[in-house]
């Protein structure tokens, strides 16, 4: 009895809480709506400081702070919202757009057709959305092995055979780009420059050499941490030490 009493008391503090961060975003919403981006914010932070991740909320928080020209944290977390949702046109186009207010104009390596067609491929749907491929793709393949199993039809077996080949490698797909994007979503590998001006080092020291500048919203990704310092790589291969104080990953 005890133990039901006290399930009972959780399922009642969840529910109270997702009314509440539902409260909280039609607020925000509201508050937006009218112009008042500082109450928007207060409000959308409120819920993502409850531990609450979605792409509509960090899509709102970044349109927030792109209305109060934050642009750094507005492509800070238009990038938390594509992480979540990758094949959202609204957050990319309003992810390009904040972009146009970065100085820094980095040329990215080129890549071969084929790392483009897998990265492509690979971002078309979320971490969840290749899951539910994987699970389709499974049940696509049992039905084509009872085809192949108990069909009495040469024709009608060839077909689940070769069906089922093509499922079993949709199925493989599915699960690597389900496991990538799962890691993608739980790494912190890559943070938005914060400071307007910033010099990269060539080592984690202020006496060492200068390598080149990076300014406010700059995108990096760190490749290794040291005493406060962590060492970047931008898109254009280039790579040294920033103070880690810098930046803000995501």
């Amino acid at each position: 009895m005890k133990k039901i009493a006290v399930l009972l008391v959780t399922v009642l503090v969840s529910v109270a809480g997702l009314a509440q961060t539902d409260n909280w975003f039609e607020e925000g919403n509201a508050a937006y709506s009218e112009g008042d981006y500082e109450q928007a914010l207060t409000l959308y932070g409120n819920i993502a400081d409850s531990g609450v991740e979605s792409a509509e909320l960090y899509y709102n928080m970044g349109n927030t702070y792109y209305k109060m020209r934050q642009y750094p944290m507005a492509i800070l977390y238009y990038e938390k919202a594509l992480k979540l949702n990758p094949s959202d046109e609204d957050i990319r186009t309003n992810l390009e757009i904040a972009n146009l207010a970065v100085v820094d104009k980095i040329n990215v390596l080129p890549q071969s057709f084929l790392e483009r067609w897998w990265n492509s491929l690979k971002s078309s749907l979320s971490a969840d959305g290749w899951a539910w491929v994987s699970v389709i793709a499974f049940a696509l393949f049992l039905i084509c092995l009872f085809v192949f199993l108990m069909a009495r039809r040469t024709g009608l077996r060839k077909a689940g055979f070769f069906v089922g080949l093509l499922v079993t490698v949709g199925l493989a797909l599915s699960v690597i780009f389900a496991v990538e994007k799962y890691q993608d979503r739980s790494r912190h590998d890559e943070a938005i420059v914060m400071t307007p001006t910033v010099t990269v080092k060539s080592s984690p020291s202020e006496n060492s050499v200068d390598l080149f500048v990076l300014h406010e919203g700059a995108k990096v990704r760190i490749m290794d941490q040291s005493n406060g310092w962590n060492k970047i790589k931008i898109a254009d291969g280039s790579v040294g030490w920033l103070q880690a104080e810098m930046m803000t990953a995501f």
